[in-house]
């Protein structure tokens, strides 16, 4: 019964363990998005002429957005999914 259970568990699904991977990657890129939106938001409160900063980290924000949330990659794939 116990061999039959570590089977189970080493069989791993790459399908699921995608899933996890990008749950994960998910996971950080919204931590980082919202410190630097906080930090943005404090620049902008202490030092609003730092303007250009601003503009370059919100431009930053922009391509992790589209990036991993809009899946933008999966336009220029070669291969088609159905």
């Amino acid at each position: 019964m116990s061999d039959e259970i570590v089977q189970e568990v080493q069989e791993v699904d790459p399908q699921e363990e995608a899933r996890v991977e990008a749950i994960k990657a998910g996971s950080w890129v919204f931590m980082m998005l919202a410190i630097l939106t906080v930090g943005e938001f404090t620049t902008a409160v202490i030092a609003a002429p730092w303007t250009f900063i601003l503009w370059l980290v919100a431009i930053w924000k922009a391509y992790y957005v589209i990036k991993d949330y809009m899946h933008i990659g999966r336009l220029f794939k070669d291969e088609e999914s159905h």
